[in-house]
């Protein structure tokens, strides 16, 4: 449904990947467009150290994924699936972890991310190095993780950054595009440089 919102589909040929870990609940509303499963990269009803467990082994999950099927011109997620991208995309991960010669997207296009605590790109009160890696970001300006979404989206280069807040809460819907045209002229200008370059 995102994918259509925010016309990505018709541009490019998508591949979807969910996360590695089914939970027991979706996000309230979800429930209306599929009777599951669902799936997170860390469930937040587990204990702090399963969830830490969780994201270690999303993160490996990711990495395979990657191996077998990229690289990508880009990358889109979704609230948790935002941080994930987060992580993986700073070198300290993508190279140094996983041994891969360069960052598996040219570009990232991360909507209301959540779940900044699990970053593991800032360890002991430091963070590291921006990500250099063009990025675009939408917020939700009634989104009740709008703070989360904008943490997340400091550990993006500013130079290479673009953002737009919509004026709905934690959501991309299938009318995003029809709805929201000024986001849609900035989304398509940052995807035409991305393009060209």
């Amino acid at each position: 449904f995102q994918t259509m919102g925010l016309q990505l589909s018709e541009r490019f040929e998508c591949v979807y990947q969910h996360a590695p870990h089914s939970v027991e609940h979706c996000y309230p509303g979800l429930a209306r467009f599929s009777d599951g499963p669902w799936y997170a990269w860390a469930d937040p009803n587990k204990s702090l150290s399963d969830q830490e467990e969780q994201w270690d082994e999303s993160l490996e999950y990711l990495a395979k994924f990657c191996m077998q099927h990229g690289p990508f011109d880009g990358v889109y997620g979704f609230s948790q699936g935002a941080a994930v991208i987060t992580n993986f995309s700073h070198p300290k991960i993508w190279k140094e972890r996983f041994q891969l010669k360069h960052c598996p997207w040219k570009f990232a296009i991360l909507a209301c991310g959540g779940a900044s605590q699990y970053l593991t790109i800032k360890r002991g009160g430091t963070t590291l190095a921006m990500i250099e890696v063009p990025s675009f970001h939408i917020f939700g300006k009634r989104d009740h993780i709008f703070v989360d979404s904008k943490r997340i989206a400091e550990f993006w280069d500013p130079s290479q950054k673009t953002t737009h807040a919509h004026g709905r809460g934690h959501e991309i819907d299938m009318q995003m595009h029809t709805r929201e045209m000024e986001m849609m002229v900035k989304l398509n200008n940052f995807l035409d440089g991305q393009l060209s370059s």
